[in-house]
């Protein structure tokens, strides 16, 4: 590794401002919903990546890819479903 400025400032980046500021972001959705909700954004993160990997590079998405996202999505639309209160 060649431990140049601009090196140690891409790391730093990472480290500090990405992951920390991910970290922060995390404890204030916890604060503000429910924990399993919060969590259950988790599951979009590789779809997210797969779609700027489709816009940005031109990475081909597979059949097997897509699925997995709309069932990711399912999921995550299934954990965070306000459901209407049951009428007594």
């Amino acid at each position: 590794v060649d431990w140049t400025g601009e090196f140690i400032f891409a790391v730093a980046w990472l480290v500090i401002v990405l992951s920390g500021g991910a970290i922060v972001l995390l404890y204030i959705m916890i604060r503000r919903a429910a924990a399993t909700r919060v969590a259950s954004l988790f599951y979009l993160t590789p779809a997210v990546t797969a779609v700027m990997s489709y816009l940005l590079f031109n990475e081909q998405l597979g059949l097997a890819a897509l699925g997995g996202m709309a069932l990711c999505a399912t999921g995550v639309l299934l954990v965070n479903w306000k459901a209407e209160p049951a009428a007594n």
